[in-house]
Order: structure tokens, then sequence, then C-alpha cells
């Protein structure tokens, strides 16, 4: 099954919570006897584990499995089981990719009870627990190494709708799929937004820059296979927009259903599941993230959000009293809480994906130029620690605002700017996340981070005092007990460089010839709805993942997941209206819709 070309997010109510009523019909539903799992077992066993078929197969592949009916997930835990046990077989494929369509989640206190009848499963079953998403619509992906389960809490056919990939085994959706790929082959699919091939398993591949997009980057395309280099310029890793002491976990949602809102949402969910799976708790917290209401407009903005019915454990709307008790001092008003965010340090995240990929790492090396080969691979020619040239099958383009003077010729939709965050000394810490105007985490060490200063029209790197007073001005604004705070009391601080694109969503995905782009599609201008026959012009083997503004420890690691499954073709982790909201490629289109090329 392939993509289908639907543009629509997941619409309200967010929260697919069921009722008891509901719930103890789906339990009755989905137990089983112990006759009952011996047969599902050997059904699958049988039908999806030929071990002759799959001699043929090489090992080095993924085997994609779509499930249209995941229930609490028995299917899933027998083929992860078989998966397992056919590894030392000689003929297991490397990754399991499974992506599982659920309409009616149970609660994850309900999926326990029904796992207690599956005791020849409990280790995998425990696995899962562990990982088991909040119930809201849309896409999830639980991540088990070389086990990847994408679920997709949403109705069947919208689902469906919004699976992006090829699948070697299917259950229970033959007419589903059916029907899907019928509309496929009625519907006409722009160039732009068909699948496009990805790299051969084990190709080598550069990255350029060793922030939070590289590093993640690096650790996704390395459990997928690749050969991965991280080229820094910088003495270390997060030398540049990634260096600050401590980074917000903040999604701003929108009051309706949005592309931008469905990404933010799945990225804060995908960060907070990362890092309890890749960072020690000492380097990051999900002590809670409070956005005050700092007027009335965002009062009411922010009620709006809440009547899209998110669960109650992942959003609330808190008092100024309650807000003052959770922050442990007093707080200027009232809003949205997010219980299960919090902040980050990212040098330290940074670090341990970069351990976990096994990736090399250049430091001390800047990228002078890079050349297609005749092979349609990449020659680059480094500078420093690394001098000279080498070659590569592909590059991902990872360093922020400087891309744009590796790729000038393709006039990258990226603007630079500088944000400066000022680290304060004081005892009156808050007890979670604050953000208005800008934002303050907890303190670490008694030092507070506080900022963030927001100017288009300078590129110093120096910290600024004007910028430090207007930063402690956003953190009064918030927390009144510290309007006492002046400059003496800024210890230090940070400068750096947000790279932002035009609609404030990252650009993620294989770059196209922007004048080929320009020359085929030139019909754009006089008609928006032109049906072209011929394919887009990419670029083989360049890719990016930047352009994340002051969101990218939300961003950047669901960033990485798709364009590693883009590179390895594999489906999607996310809904395929997400995927093309975040193509590199998507400026150069709407500008000649809009006669702006």
């Amino acid at each position: 099954m392939k993509a289908s070309h639907t543009h629509k997010a997941f619409s309200d109510p967010q929260s697919l919570a069921v009722t008891p009523k509901v719930a103890a019909v789906l339990i009755a539903k989905l137990q089983k006897t112990p006759l009952q799992l011996d047969q599902r077992h050997q059904e699958l066993a049988a039908s999806f584990f030929d071990y002759e078929a799959l001699k043929s197969k090489p090992v080095t592949s993924t085997m994609s499995v779509l499930d249209a009916n995941f229930g609490v997930g028995l299917d899933f835990l027998i083929i992860w089981k078989l998966w397992l046990e056919s590894r030392d077989s000689g003929h297991h494929t490397s990754l399991l990719n499974y992506v599982a369509v659920c309409e009616q989640p149970l609660c994850l206190a309900d999926v326990k009870v029904l796992h207690q009848s599956l005791p020849q499963l409990n280790a995998l079953s425990v696995q899962f627990q562990e990982q088991y998403p909040e119930l809201i619509k849309g896409f999830h992906q639980l991540d088990f190494g070389k086990v990847k389960l994408t679920l997709v809490y949403a109705e069947p056919t919208q689902a469906l709708a919004q699976i992006c990939g090829e699948f070697d085994v299917c259950l229970d959706a033959i007419d589903p799929i059916a029907a899907a790929d019928e509309v496929k082959k009625k519907a006409y699919i722009p160039p732009w937004q068909r699948p496009h091939s990805g790299l051969a398993h084990k190709s080598k591949v550069a990255i350029i820059g060793a922030g939070i997009c590289g590093t993640a980057t690096a650790l996704s395309l390395s459990e997928r296979g690749f050969d991965v280099t991280l080229i820094e310029k910088g003495p270390e890793l997060a030398s540049g927009a990634s260096g600050n002491r401590q980074g917000m976990l903040y999604a701003k949602l929108p009051d309706s259903a949005t592309i931008a809102g469905q990404f933010h949402q799945q990225g804060l969910q995908h960060t907070m599941a990362a890092l309890k799976r890749h960072l020690s708790s000492k380097h990051w917290q999900a002590c809670g993230l409070m956005q005050v209401a700092t007027n009335d407009k965002q009062a009411i903005q922010m009620q709006a959000v809440l009547k899209r019915e998110y669960p109650s454990s992942w959003l609330q709307w808190l008092s100024q009293t309650q807000a003052q008790q959770l922050a442990k001092q007093p707080v200027s008003a009232g809003g949205l809480y997010f219980p299960n965010s919090g902040w980050v340090s990212p040098k330290h995240w940074c670090e341990a994906l970069y351990t976990r990929s096994g990736a090399d790492l250049w430091l001390n090396t800047t990228v002078l130029s890079m050349q297609q080969t005749a092979k349609q691979g990449w020659k680059l020619s480094l500078s420093g620690a690394y001098d000279g040239e080498y070659e590569f099958d592909a590059v991902v383009i990872a360093n922020a605002n400087s891309a744009k003077n590796l790729l000038a010729q393709q006039n990258l939709a990226l603007k630079a700017i500088r944000g400066q965050v000022s680290y304060v000394d004081t005892q009156q810490s808050p007890a979670l996340v604050v953000c208005g105007q800008g934002y303050v985490t907890p303190s670490q060490q008694g030092i507070l981070s506080v900022g963030a200063s927001y100017n288009l029209h300078t590129l110093d790197t120096q910290l600024s005092d004007k910028d430090h007073i207007d930063n402690l001005g956003r953190l009064s604004d918030v927390l009144p007990n510290q309007k006492t705070l002046d400059v003496g009391d800024v210890v230090g601080g940070w400068v750096g460089f947000r790279a932002v694109t035009p609609d404030y969503l990252p650009m993620v995905g294989q770059l196209a010839d922007e004048a080929a782009v320009i020359g085929a599609f030139a019909k754009l201008r006089q008609d928006a709805n032109y049906k072209f026959i011929q394919d887009m012009p990419y670029l083989p083997g360049l890719y990016i993942n930047a352009g994340h503004g002051s969101k990218g420890f939300v961003s950047a690691p669901l960033s990485a997941q798709i364009l590693a499954c883009q590179m390895a073709n594999q489906s999607l982790p996310v809904a395929q209206c997400v995927a093309w909201g975040l193509d590199p490629n998507r400026f150069i289109i709407r500008d000649l819709i809009r006669r702006k090329r």
C-alpha cells in the first residue's frame, strides 16, 4: 500500500479515551484463552515466517507489517517474539517496522489487565507498556531499538489515508487497503508529493552539523543500517544553536486541527519518550511546563485549545492559585499546564544521541564546498582536523543557518534570528518551566536559564546587557517575586541563532534542484491545479533537517525519524499530510503558484 494524497490533519476531539461501558465491551472482546492464544501464534507463524521464503530476502532488509486492528497489541507481541526467535536462524530481517491502527484504544490500566493473560509474552508486553502513549488522536512512534511500532489512533479509513509506505504483510486490512489503492489509482498526486526512492542499505552518509538535528539524525540513520559520519565545525557537540544550558520542551498548540499543531503535538510526545530511553535523569526533568496567559487574548485562545479535548493527563488549565502552588512562588496568571513536559540539557542529550549512534565524529572540521560525483554521490572538500576531500553516498544538511552557505544556488527559505539566554543567580527557583513572552527553567546548581531575546537585525555573537535586561523583564512578567533582580544577578549567558522558515515549520526531506523545479513546473503560475506527468527533479543523495526555530528540542528528533524513514524506504512515523507540510521544496512550489518566481 502506498500513500494517498489527503491533506487534512486529524479532526477534533483529540482525546480518544473510551467510556467505562465501551471499555468493558472491548475488554471482553479482546480477552483470549490459552487455546485462542496458541492458535493465533500458530497462524501468524505459518503465514508470516516461512523461513524458506525469507531466505530469498536479504538479511539486511526491513520487514514491514501493517495491522488495521491493533486492539491491545496481541499480534504485534507475537510477531515481535517470532522475529526475535528467528535471529538465530540466519534468515531474519535486520529491522521490524510495525504500523498499526487502533480506533478505540484502552487506557494503560486496562491494557495491563488484558496482558496478564499472556504470560509467555510478558517480557515484551512490559516493554510495550512502558512506552504506551497518551490516548491522543494521531501517530505515535514507539521505539524498541531494531523494532519500531507506529501506532495510529484514528478511525481506520482516516488512518489508512495518512499512512505512507509499502508493507510486506497486512493483517486484517485487505478491504481497506484495496479501497485505498483504488482511490490512489484514480487520484492525481503532484510530483512534489509522490513517494521517491531512498538509499541502499549501508550507504555512507555525511551529516553536516552536530547539534540536536545532526545527532538525532545520526542515531535514526545508524539504527537503519547506514554508515554515518558527523561533521562539526566547532570543537564539541552542540557548539552552535543547540548550545544552551537548559532547553525547554514546549509545543504551542493551535485552537483547531492543523498540520503544524499535529506535528508539534506529536513532537513533544516523541521527545519526552526519547529522553526516557536515551538520557540520564540528571540531565532532564519532566517537571511540568506552565504557559501563562499574559493577557485576555491569550486566555481566550488557551480556552479554545482546551475545547479540543486533550486528555487531562497531557494538558490542563490551571488557575492562578493552582499555578502558584505548583511553581512554589507567585505567578502572574493562570494558563495551560503540560504535566509531562519540562527541560533538557541540550549538550548532554546530543552526547547521548551521538554515543548511541556509533557514528564517526569529525570535530573542528569545516565543509568548504560540496560537489556531486559521477556516481550521484557527493564529494566534500573539508578544512581543519579532517582536511581533504571525501566522498559519500549521501549528505544530510543539519547545520541550521549555515546551510545557506553550502547551498547558495538553492536559495533556501531560512533566516537567522538571534536569541540570547541569561543565566541568573537566584534562590527563588520555580519548580516547573514557566513560559510567557519568554521562559524560565528550574535552576541547575542555583542558576536559572531565562530567555530568550528575539532579534532579526543583528548577527552579533557577544552577550548584550540590553538583552539581559529584556530577559529579566520577561522573567518578572510571569514570576512577580523576581522583580528585584538586576543585571548584577546575571552570571553569564548564551547567544544562538535560530534558523526559521516563512511558515515556522522545519525543512525535512530530500532537496530538489531549484532551477529545474522552476523550469519544469512553470505552468503553476497560470494554473495551480495543472496536472504534471514528469517527476520531481530531486538532487540524488541530498537531504536536509533544518529550520526548527525555537522548538528544535521538540521537533528535531521526530524530524530525524521522518528523514531516516524516507532515506531507508520505510513507512513514515507521521501522517502523510505532516510529511508534506515539512517538505523542503514546498516554498518553491508556493512561490510559483503565487507568481513570485
